[in-house]
């Protein structure tokens, strides 16, 4: 009977042990699984501050077709063609007199009307990079030449350059 009971007592306190050890486990997932690990944490506050960044061209994952534009001989007769022909609200109350025309909605891009420089008139497109001298680089090696160096004109920095075949390219550095 001696060895019934030790028996008994033996295999009651693995039992009893056991179950205290699987309570104690959820208890400490329990806690835990509440609390941010520090990575979520950090991971907010940069995306905050990203959010809190002054006004300019958004970030992109790759170099994106931002703008397009028609230099005019008369700009003000374009504005009003484009504007007919499409219903586009053309805005050219700004200090340079070009017309904006804003994005139709999602998957469209914004453009603008204005004056040619040298009389030739043209439709190009702007294509955002992270560094406007790095692309030039590249595409003078590539064959192209530029036409007009990284400038900040207030509301952005861009540049032009002619590809292999002429046509005139734009940048757009963000």
């Amino acid at each position: 009977m001696a060895k019934k009971s030790a028996r008994k007592k033996s295999a009651g306190k693995p039992k009893a042990k056991a179950k205290p050890k699987a309570k104690a486990k959820v208890k400490i997932k329990m806690k835990t699984a509440g609390k941010r690990p520090a990575k979520t944490i950090r991971a907010r506050a940069v995306k905050a501050a990203a959010e809190a960044t002054p006004p300019g061209p958004p970030k992109l994952a790759s170099p994106s077709v931002v703008h397009w534009e028609v230099q005019a001989r008369d700009p003000v007769a374009q504005r009003e063609f484009f504007g007919g022909l499409f219903g586009w609200a053309v805005d050219a109350n700004n200090p340079q007199n070009y017309g904006m025309v804003t994005a139709g909605g999602a998957g469209s891009i914004g453009g603008g009307i204005g004056a040619t420089m040298d009389d030739a008139p043209r439709a190009t497109f702007y294509v955002q990079v992270p560094s406007i001298v790095d692309t030039l680089d590249k595409a003078a090696m590539m064959g192209a030449q530029m036409v007009m160096p990284r400038t900040d004109i207030g509301m952005v920095v861009m540049a032009q350059f002619r590809d292999p075949e002429g046509n005139l390219i734009g940048l757009i550095e963000g």
